[in-house]
């Protein structure tokens, strides 16, 4: 079988997962579920209450001791599907598993497969026809759905014990990807065990030299990033999308590999000190004032840090974990109902096998629901960083 033939089928089956997963459902399936729903919900006070009591019980824990773990957030365009719909990567990932488990058995997961993952999908949260029965119009019914699945993907993560492939490009901020399971994945399975699926989108890596695009390039550095700007005016209540925003202009204008890596591995300081990682954040802080020292050698006068979380001499003789001058604390802010989305990236492979060889698309980021099974929203151009809030009701 040819490569081209292999990359075919790998998407050809996740495509056909979604289309499964998006036919309607049947009404004794609906009346199923939400009986289910409503009887617990008389006993636990409201809807939302019985349905996180519900998630906490859930199993999510890896069936053997090691295993790889799959992640996903937004989708990629498809030949055979329209260009305002795009094939989730939920269904990569499982086909991406089942391929694992192939080779060797029980090698790999992904959160909709487990025993737990399972039951949740079962309650079809997402879907309208359930959320009406329950009284829920769609905004409430997704915010459900989305706080369900995003505590379920943070039990999953605390799980890891083994190696995390993020099938995604790049994290947008306010996604459980990004928000939730990541800060879960750096502490309990380490930044070094995280490996993404697609590289990087050109947009993000041009004119870069190659030494920072190695770097950004790097699982354990993207694990840690994103691009999108926060806006003071609408400061969002994302926890670390200040700290984890690097701004890939000031990046560009630094004048050496050395100075864009001091910046990279600022931002990464302050994100593991948000995590807890003191160890980690002194090791990042270390280097970035090593770096930031011979670049004032090399090239005094020059503007390096960031604005937002320049390093001075008073923070440098600090504690461990307050070298770095923290990034703003975001407040809680109710967001406005536009949808962005990270920007592009080609399909590759990962661990030196490009799993999905010959397919040469472009991996379109989109806003698609954890767990959601039905139409996808469409692609939309990457907003100017002032537009980049979301609702985040999903991946």
């Amino acid at each position: 079988m040819s490569e081209v033939t292999t990359a075919e089928t790998a998407t050809e089956r996740a495509l056909k997962r979604q289309r499964e997963a998006g036919a309607p459902l049947p009404e004794e399936e609906v009346e199923r579920v939400t009986d289910m729903i409503l009887a617990g919900a008389a006993e636990a006070g409201s809807v939302e209450e019985y349905v996180l009591e519900y998630v906490k019980e859930l199993d999510v824990r890896p069936s053997r001791p090691g295993m790889k773990s799959a992640f996903w957030s937004h989708g990629i365009p498809h030949p055979d599907l329209p260009p305002d719909q795009v094939l989730s990567n939920q269904y990569i990932a499982e086909i991406w598993s089942e391929d694992e488990n192939a080779i060797e058995k029980g090698a790999a997961r992904y959160l909709e497969g487990t025993p737990g993952g399972q039951l949740l999908d079962k309650l079809h949260l997402w879907r309208r026809e359930v959320q009406e029965v329950l009284l829920l119009d769609e905004a409430s019914g997704n915010a459900l759905a989305r706080k369900a699945w995003a505590a379920l993907s943070e039990q999953y993560a605390k799980s890891v014990d083994g190696e995390a492939i993020a099938f995604t490009a790049t994290m947008a901020p306010w996604s459980v990807a990004y928000e939730t399971e990541m800060p879960q994945l750096r502490k309990v399975t380490g930044p070094e065990n995280i490996q993404f699926a697609y590289d990087l989108p050109e947009d993000v890596l041009k004119v870069l030299p190659p030494e920072t695009q190695q770097l950004l390039s790097d699982g354990a550095i993207r694990s840690h990033l994103h691009f999108f700007a926060p806006d003071a005016d609408n400061p969002p209540n994302q926890k670390y999308w200040a700290a984890g925003y690097l701004d890939l202009d000031h990046l560009r204008s630094l004048p050496s590999a050395e100075a864009q890596r001091a910046a990279v591995l600022e931002v990464c300081a302050r994100v593991a000190q948000l995590d807890g990682r003191d160890v980690a954040a002194e090791q990042f802080t270390e280097e970035v004032l090593s770096l930031r020292t011979e670049q004032e050698a090399t090239f005094p006068g020059v503007e390096e840090q960031q604005p937002a979380a320049a390093l001075t001499e008073q923070t440098a003789q600090t504690s461990p974990a307050l070298k770095l001058q923290q990034a703003p604390q975001a407040q809680e802010q109710t967001q406005g109902p536009e949808q962005a989305e990270p920007a592009e990236a080609p399909v590759s492979g990962f661990h030196g096998v490009n799993w999905m060889p010959g397919v040469a698309v472009e991996a379109r980021q989109v806003v698609v629901p954890a767990g959601h099974s039905g139409p996808v929203e469409p692609a939309q151009t990457l907003p100017t960083p002032a537009k980049a809030h979301s609702t985040g009701i999903g991946e």
